[in-house]
């Protein structure tokens, strides 16, 4: 019968303690790459097969991770899967998704199930419902790690990473008024949000520093869907002083916007140009294609798994919060 290697196996052939392998295998960034690299190479050459479930009631934690998202139909929250998975995957780890459904509710039954599942770590995005996200807590009290991403809750003692929605919505805004454009309207998204209330106050800003006037009657409060941008276009158009640009807060509510404006006989961007935010595949699709505020999602997947991933090695445990910056693709509707 073949012997199954173990890790203790791999230590006496480096020469290294147990540990320092247990800790490469999971491409922990307290062991150095080449350290790292010979401990591989050295499994793969003595075929060397992890036993998950032995770990997890050795250690009381799956190696799994759970991943918590509003909405996995969404661009952002589905490229975030996918990219978090791969480097998860890479690192010996699975991953478990559950969607709230921008539900608090069903995102409070998530968690009880994350925790019933002895995951290793979560990452979260929360629901458009939560407030305080006071849920969340029972993580710290089972000793699970958590980071937050794009979405987080009130609670100011959190790890998390988020773009800088501010800067975003500022620079977008510049951007609109350099062509030049005088009344800029805003669709948005529920002020619950962090991202939706960064952004706002990143238009508001900006506004002023233009030598522009905030005005209640050009800022539409809606939700994040298509059919929002093309209610909200309408409503502004109606308006007896018509305005001649939308920043929409999300890519599909600037798309649903040069839907109705398309529809309604206003030229894009001529006579109204539009602006989105997420850079969603969909905002080159719509004619003209969708200029838009870009999210590095790619790195933030790379960052978010990487905190986690060091507060799981129990290399971190400060409270720890990344921004990341923003940048603007200017297509043709802008």
């Amino acid at each position: 019968m073949k012997k199954t290697i173990t890790i203790k196996d791999i230590a006496h052939e480096l020469g290294v303690h147990h540990t320092t392998v247990s800790l490469a295998l999971r491409n922990s960034k307290s062991i150095r790459d080449e350290t790292r690299k010979k401990v591989w190479d050295k499994a793969a050459e003595m075929g060397y097969r992890p036993n998950r479930l032995a770990q997890g009631f050795r250690n009381r934690r799956s190696n799994t991770i759970g991943v918590l998202v509003p909405n996995i139909q969404h661009h952002f929250f589905a490229k975030f899967i996918s990219e978090m998975s791969e480097k998860a995957n890479q690192s010996g780890y699975s991953v478990m998704v559950f969607q709230s459904n921008e539900k608090e509710a069903t995102e409070k039954r998530n968690v009880e199930a994350l925790i019933d599942n002895r995951v290793a770590g979560v990452m979260a995005s929360v629901s458009k419902e939560t407030t305080t996200g006071a849920h969340f807590d029972a993580f710290k009290q089972e000793d699970i790690p958590l980071v937050f991403f794009d979405r987080v809750p009130a609670q100011e003692a959190v790890s998390k990473v988020v773009v800088d929605n501010y800067q975003g919505a500022y620079e977008a805004v510049k951007l609109i008024n350099s062509m030049p454009k005088k009344r800029i309207a805003f669709i948005t998204g529920s002020i619950k949000l962090n991202v939706y209330q960064e952004r706002l106050d990143g238009y508001k800003q900006a506004l002023l520093d233009v030598g522009l006037e905030f005005q209640e009657e050009l800022l539409v409060r809606g939700d994040f869907f298509m059919k929002d941008g093309m209610e909200g276009a309408k409503k502004l158009m109606a308006l007896p002083q018509k305005p001649d640009a939308i920043l929409a807060v999300g890519d599909d509510v600037g798309i649903g916007a040069i839907k109705y404006l398309k529809g309604a006989g206003f030229r894009v961007p001529e006579d109204v140009a539009v602006v989105g935010f997420d850079n969603d595949p969909m905002g080159v699709a719509i004619d003209p294609e969708l200029t838009t505020v870009s999210q590095p999602i790619e790195l933030m997947a790379d960052v978010s798994w990487q905190m986690l991933l060091a507060k799981i090695d129990a290399s971190e445990t400060r409270v720890e919060e990344q921004i990341l910056p923003t940048s603007i693709l200017r297509r043709q509707s802008c």
